[in-house]
């Protein structure tokens, strides 16, 4: 099977369909893996504003009025970073795996000897082979 960069119209790789989906599934399993790794390090955080706040709120007034606090900005920016930016990060892993999965059935139900891909999966197969998967 030939696999084509649809904005270059190039052939980038020539493979089996069966070690295409094979190849298909392993990217869609390390993005898996990258997304629990998200979700794991918002709950991380979570955990930690909650504990602090807790620890806040255990204060007495006296201590409270010299115990430093960081302003609300503060707090929303470390939200954004922390919580939206990796939420939205989910969220583009989350398509990625549904045009994999695409792919992935258009493989298994059509027997073609060419297929067109857009580049950033192309871009997908290029990082596997650099990081040690076979392509040819």
């Amino acid at each position: 099977m030939d696999i084509i960069d649809e904005l270059y119209h190039t052939l980038e790789f020539h493979i089996a369909p069966e070690d295409f989906i094979n190849i298909l599934l392993e990217i869609k399993i390390c993005k898996e893996k990258e997304m629990a790794q998200l979700k794991e390090k918002i709950i991380k955080f979570e955990e930690k504003r909650r504990t602090y706040e807790a620890w806040y709120q255990s204060l007495s007034p006296f201590k409270k009025f010299f115990t430093g606090r960081p302003p609300s900005h503060h707090q929303a920016v470390e939200y954004l970073v922390n919580v939206k930016q990796r939420l939205s990060q989910i969220e583009e892993i989350k398509k990625k795996m549904a045009e994999l999965e695409r792919i992935i059935n258009l493989v298994k139900n059509e027997e073609q000897q060419a297929i067109v891909l857009s580049h950033s999966v192309i871009e997908e197969l290029k990082n596997y082979k650099e990081m040690g998967g076979q392509l040819q």
